[in-house]
């Protein structure tokens, strides 16, 4: 099978085989599960791990990945189908350990909506040379695909300057270090530790 997108041509099988082997390499558990499916058609995301139909959009498994890599590993297993309701947990746990706002477990925590994720997944698509158009289509996000893709080739997309804040990259090349799409790091580990009010 294979998809044609402004002239380029990709194999889908073999570039979503590259895409789960990059996951698991950078440690997000990705694995192929014959109609798995959640929030995103064809990818469910499992206590922090990712289920994905073997039909599944690359687009949708590089943003469902990102939600997993913008959140802190101490809270991923939290990530189980709802997002939302891990997130909430992670953001109690967080405001019982009574943390600084400056905090980097903090910072990361609350830098864990969806414009990092999907600021992640350009990252991820770029560092794995897939054109534009398969690392966000068109036809996704409300129908407003195009236009933040465009923003995202412009670096005008809010979603880098939260993955800027929780300290995955520089925003713009400065001083011999290359700014977003490079991270400085693929998944939010930074040793944080676990605050002791947690119970993961």
């Amino acid at each position: 099978m294979t998809s044609l997108t402004s002239g380029y041509r990709i194999d889908a099988i073999e570039t979503r085989d590259k895409v789960m082997q990059f996951l698991n390499e950078i440690g997000i558990a990705a694995r192929y599960e014959n109609g798995a499916t959640g929030f995103a058609g064809g990818c469910r995301i499992d206590q922090g791990a990712l289920a994905v139909d073997p039909g599944c959009r690359i687009s949708t498994i590089l943003h469902e990945a990102g939600h997993l890599a913008i959140t802190p590993e101490c809270f991923r297993s939290l990530m189980d189908g709802n997002l939302y309701a891990g997130q909430r947990a992670m953001l109690e746990i967080v405001e019982e350990a009574d943390l600084h706002p400056e905090a980097p477990l903090y910072r990361a925590v609350i830098q864990c909506s969806d414009p990092e994720a999907t600021a992640w997944a350009w990252a991820a698509g770029t560092k794995l040379d897939l054109p534009g158009e398969e690392i966000i289509r068109s036809d996704e996000y409300e129908g407003d695909g195009e236009v933040i893709r465009v923003a995202l080739q412009m670096r005008a997309y809010i979603g880098v300057h939260g993955l800027a804040h929780a300290g995955f990259c520089a925003i713009r090349d400065r001083d011999g270090v290359a700014g977003w799409p490079s991270l400085f790091f693929w998944t939010q580990e930074a040793g944080f530790p676990v605050p002791a009010s947690a119970e993961l």
